[in-house]
Parts: C-alpha cells; structure tokens; sequence
C-alpha cells in the first residue's frame, strides 16, 4: 500500500514539480538532495466484518516527512502533499482508497551535523488511510 502512496505523491504534478522523483519509503538515502519526501508506515489492522470474519477493509497510519533547506520550501512542499492526500479516495497503485483522514502536523528543524546553520526543516503529516487490498 505504501508504494501506491508513493507513486500517487510522484506522479501528482503540484508535488513532482519540488521534488521530482525524491519520494522515499522509511529513510531517504544519505546524501538525498533536497527537498524530498519519506514515507513510514506506523501501523495497520484488518477489520472485522460483523460476522466476526476478516473483511477485506484494511486500514494503516502513516507519516509523511516533508523536508527542504528552508522553512518555506518544506511549508510548500507539505501544502502540496496535504492538498493530493486529505480526503482522497481513489487508486493507490493496485489498491482502491477509501478514505485518507488527516490526523496530525507537526514542525522540526534538525541541525546539521558540522555544526554550520545548513540544517534541515521538517514537517510531518500524519494520515489513517482505510483500503481495499
């Protein structure tokens, strides 16, 4: 499902015009240029249908970690990914989405590690996303 995600987000044009291809699943390689995108799944469950048996509703959590050199970069960036996920239904790659619920964001910003003022702005936005595999 994350790979559906991940292409949904790449080939949507507000979002591949910051960062191009740079949509990465749990860690963006080392020297990834910025800005660019990683995406982590947290959790998921299977639903029960009332019968008690398993249905083919599935739901997961996931973080979307928008990250630039500055702070209006990664806002933009983050506007995009928010404006393609909030409340989309549709295809994801081979799965059918029913529902994408905007949970939480948050702010960070992560010093570099040469002590110079080159780190790197966050914004994490967390989504339930409920599915048909």
């Amino acid at each position: 499902m994350i790979t559906g995600i991940l292409n949904l987000l790449i080939n949507t044009p507000a979002i591949s015009n910051l960062i191009g291809s740079r949509c990465y699943v749990n860690k963006a390689p080392q020297k990834a240029a910025l800005p660019y995108v990683v995406l982590t799944q947290l959790n998921s469950e299977e639903f029960l249908s009332l019968d008690a048996t398993t249905s083919t509703l599935r739901s997961i959590v996931i973080d979307v970690d928008c990250k630039g050199r500055t702070f209006p970069e990664t806002e933009s960036l983050a506007n995009a990914v928010k404006t393609r996920l909030t409340d989309y239904s549709g295809a994801a790659g081979s799965f059918t989405v029913g529902a994408t619920i905007f949970n939480s964001e948050s702010h960070d910003y992560e010093p570099a590690t040469d002590g110079s003022d080159n780190g790197v702005f966050a914004i994490t936005l967390d989504y339930d996303i409920i599915f048909n595999p």
